[in-house]
């Protein structure tokens, strides 16, 4: 008896010691510093002119070639518009909806159709799998649009369900998205993440930039209409960007960002959820009656992990340091309560990248993506977003700078203080 309680003694010992090296471990864990990120945003079309794009050997080279920037995360696109560029077994493929009618050149001896959908193996599945034997973070750049700039890729669930279709204020349908003021397109959206869940994704990136023309403009649906009435006592304002009118409509896709991190928090895995924001800053309702985005709200609910700045109107006389002061704006806002990634951006559609830098203060790009890189590390972002890592559109001298900079000084997020 007495030997049995000696080691009944001895096991508990040993559990408590095992347990305190877990806590330790935990604790060390916690405090171990946090890897700077650079979330490279990939829209893998765009290097069908270079690679074999339905093949996984061409998906390898392109992440060869975007990881010349020093790239931790992974943004792959998963569509274009509402049309899928994976196996979606519940929505359009990207060749196949029946107005995307764009033809592209390739690198097979015969030019035809690129197919994402019908893949071997399938795209998304592949390209995370490559992902994590890289050591990337694999992620979904999962654009907010349905149609891409009013034109292009309809999916099938918009063509099959006109009784969804926006509407502007006249009351004229548009097929261009259907309204999240319906549940059943909620739920639609909804199967769609499960699809990229299943596919072991771990960072759901949502911007809303890329609107495809969207905007409260095209809210004037039954439900959202009826709802405003009834809380306002009123009609609806015939302007689409009246504040209060696009306040209102951002309460729809407020509820939708609710069920897609209990969706995500379903899942029983930790995957981020990041969303872009345009035009954020200097502080202003612009991004609420742009795209209804009412991201502070988002911030407090906790709602996101990570606040992705698309881009920021800064001073041509002043351009980094009014750049600082517009991202010291934002990350005042935050207050800790998430991550932000800055950008070091490439595209110049809105006048506010790279080449506008360069043509602003005579420097080269590489030099001014190392200075937004140390700007964005020195006030204390978590990382920068690259938007997008096309071929070559990063020159080899960005891309190494980029590289250089983000695997030596600013490796880990500056710490308060430091």
């Amino acid at each position: 008896m007495r030997r049995l309680v000696r080691r009944w003694r001895a096991a508990r010992m040993g559990v408590v010691v095992a347990l305190a090296g877990l806590a330790t471990a935990s604790a060390a864990w916690a405090a171990a510093p946090e890897r700077f990120e650079v979330a490279a945003w990939v829209d893998h079309f765009d290097f069908s002119r270079h690679f074999d794009t339905e093949k996984a050997e061409g998906w390898a080279q392109i992440l060869d070639h975007v990881q010349e920037t020093g790239a931790t995360t992974i943004l792959w696109r998963n569509c274009g518009g509402s049309t899928m560029r994976y196996q979606s077994q519940i929505e359009a493929h990207h060749h196949s909806s029946q107005i995307d009618k764009r033809r592209i050149a390739d690198n097979r001896p015969v030019g035809g159709w690129v197919r994402y959908g019908e893949a071997q193996p399938d795209i998304i599945r592949e390209v995370v799998r490559l992902c994590k034997e890289r050591g990337l973070r694999p992620g979904i750049h999962w654009p907010f649009e349905e149609t891409h700039w009013a034109g292009w890729t309809i999916g099938q669930y918009n063509l099959e369900h006109p009784q969804f279709w926006g509407r502007n204020v006249s009351g004229q349908p548009w097929w261009g998205r259907v309204s999240l003021a319906y549940e059943p397109a909620v739920q639609h959206k909804l199967a769609l993440v499960d699809e990229l869940l299943a596919r072991g994704v771990e960072v759901l990136f949502v911007d809303f930039w890329r609107t495809g023309a969207w905007g409260p403009g095209y809210e004037y649906v039954e439900p959202v209409v009826s709802a405003y009435r009834q809380k306002y006592g009123t009609e609806p304002p015939a302007d689409p960007k009246d504040p209060r009118w696009c306040r209102h409509v951002s309460e729809y896709v407020s509820g939708f960002l609710r069920q897609l991190r209990a969706r995500l928090q379903a899942s029983g895995r930790r995957v981020e959820l990041a969303v872009g924001i345009p035009e954020i800053a200097p502080l202003s309702d612009e991004p609420l009656i742009r795209s209804a985005a009412d991201w502070r709200r988002w911030v407090e609910e906790g709602l996101v992990d990570t606040l992705v700045i698309n881009y920021v109107r800064w001073d041509k006389k002043s351009p980094l340091e009014s750049t600082r002061a517009a991202y010291r704006q934002v990350l005042d806002a935050v207050a800790g309560r998430c991550r932000v990634w800055c950008p070091v951006q490439q595209y110049d559609f809105t006048g506010c990248g790279l080449p506008a830098y360069e043509k602003a203060t005579g420097q080269k790009g590489e030099e001014l993506a190392e200075a937004l890189t140390r700007l964005a590390h020195r006030e204390g972002a978590s990382g920068i977003s690259l938007e997008c890592v096309d071929y070559n559109n990063y020159r080899p001298a960005v891309r190494e700078a980029l590289r250089r900079l983000t695997h030596g000084e600013c490796r880990q997020v500056r710490q308060a203080g430091e």
